[in-house]
């Protein structure tokens, strides 16, 4: 079955709709193998965090503690500078 288009071409909508279903397809696969791959990366880092946990528990602490006071500080406001504190206080 063949259309004319707006632009004087001639398409054939049945080709056209097949040529569509095999880019879908293809994309599938692709979105299948990207994620297989991200599977398997999150797995590995996973445990390679789990093995340097386990074999430095306190320094670990340390870090979150230290990453944990960070993010509450810059929450909190505590790096604003003098000029945005008293423009909030007005």
């Amino acid at each position: 079955m063949r259309h004319k288009t707006g632009n004087g071409h001639n398409v054939d909508i049945e080709h056209f709709l097949d040529d569509i279903k095999a880019v879908v397809r293809d994309g599938q696969e692709l979105l299948r193998a990207g994620a297989v791959g991200m599977r398997e990366k999150a797995i590995q880092s996973a445990e390679t965090t789990d093995r340097a946990v386990r074999s430095h528990p306190y320094q670990t602490l340390g870090i979150v503690f230290g990453v944990g006071m960070l993010a509450g500080l810059l929450l909190s406001g505590a790096f604003a500078s003098p000029e945005s504190r008293t423009e909030a206080e007005d």
